[in-house]
């Protein structure tokens, strides 16, 4: 995923705290590595290290459209589940972007949109 780095927050032992934007929306995340420019666009993966539990903690939504914005502390993310494996492991399909999460197995016909409030994700660079 494409994302364009407005604002460094804050460095951390772990990287760097960065505000980014998408063509989702705005979002706040930890940016993996310490090579990092205001107002240049980067080639990332985005990584959820929350777990999600159906009922819980990722409800069901109607059609809608793919988003993300940071808001009370987290990483929101409006996108299509596209899988949902037996060994816990969820797929997320946000444009044209896949995200892995953690998901407890379930019956729910795919694909769904769900959304997600992430406490815990980071940006990996791929071309970096």
């Amino acid at each position: 995923m494409k994302v364009t780095i407005l604002h460094i927050i804050e460095p951390t032992t772990f990287g760097t705290v960065v505000e980014f934007s998408t063509t989702y929306g705005v979002g706040r995340s930890l940016f993996s590595s310490v090579e990092i420019q205001e107002n240049q666009t980067y080639d990332v993966e985005i990584d959820i290290d929350d777990d999600f539990i159906w009922s819980e903690n990722i409800p069901l939504l109607s059609d809608c459209a793919p988003s993300i914005h940071f808001n009370s502390g987290g990483l929101h993310i409006t996108a299509e589940l596209i899988s949902n494996e037996e060994d816990g492991c969820g797929a997320l399909k946000l444009g044209d972007a896949i995200i892995l999460i953690s998901l407890n197995k379930t019956n729910q016909s795919l694909p769904v949109f769900v959304d997600i409030l992430a406490q815990s994700s980071s940006l990996h660079p791929t071309n970096i």
